[in-house]
């Protein structure tokens, strides 16, 4: 008898099926990609070091000047292939958002976390794991998907009953967002409660906490 695939490994094969065609979809749904450009724009110089959390086919950063440099992670090898051929110059790592990051990646300058913590159901471990990822001083935009009324400050449930039977979707409040931030030694700059894409299965915008985040000296892990 087949074992059940775990979360992770649903999320793996869900994405590498919808790779090829990702990019043209997620056009048609998303709202987040201005925003992501603007912090970009202003965070990003040459020779700055750049993770793309849950990257995808890397079409957040893909365009950002040849002198930066860009390391992505995602769960599924099918995203990060679509995301070399996008960026040659870049590093893409298959790696879970749950665990910490390996020391040999070094420290990152600047750190996006959008679009892909939907499925985070430990927000304070995972932000705690960037930190500890972060150079002193470090920029990071930090997409959460956001719950006023969510019971105890975070929220379940199910990110797609078609395409992901069992793959649970994570909001959280506001309340709790912050709490995350500030245990993992994050500086909030400002925060904004905006729309993030649209879930058509559940006729619905998903609308995201927005955080523009510095690290400091102290940051955990640090």
């Amino acid at each position: 008898m087949s074992r059940e695939a775990t979360p992770r490994e649903a999320l793996a094969l869900y994405y590498d099926d919808s790779a090829p065609s990702y990019v043209a979809g997620w056009r048609t749904l998303e709202h987040y990609s201005p925003l992501v450009a603007e912090f970009l724009l202003h965070a990003v110089a040459p020779g700055r070091r750049v993770l793309d959390v849950g990257c995808g086919p890397g079409q957040l950063t893909a365009e950002l000047p040849p002198g930066v440099s860009v390391t992505g992670f995602d769960v599924s090898p099918g995203m990060l292939a679509a995301a070399r051929a996008r960026r040659p110059d870049g590093t893409y790592e298959q790696h879970d958002l749950h665990d910490p990051l390996p020391a040999g990646w070094g420290r990152f300058d600047v750190v996006v976390a959008v679009g892909c913590l939907e499925f985070c159901r430990d927000l304070p471990a995972t932000l705690r794991h960037l930190a500890a990822a972060c150079a002193p001083g470090a920029r990071l935009l930090v997409g959460v998907v956001e719950d006023r009324r969510a019971p105890a400050g975070r929220s379940r449930e199910a990110f797609s009953d078609e395409g992901l039977p069992g793959v649970p979707m994570y909001a959280y409040d506001v309340t709790a967002q912050l709490a995350a931030v500030t245990a993992a030694g994050l500086a909030p700059s400002s925060y904004r409660d905006v729309p993030a894409w649209r879930h058509d299965e559940y006729s619905r915008t998903v609308r995201y906490g927005l955080w523009e985040l510095r690290a400091g000296e102290g940051t955990p892990g640090a």
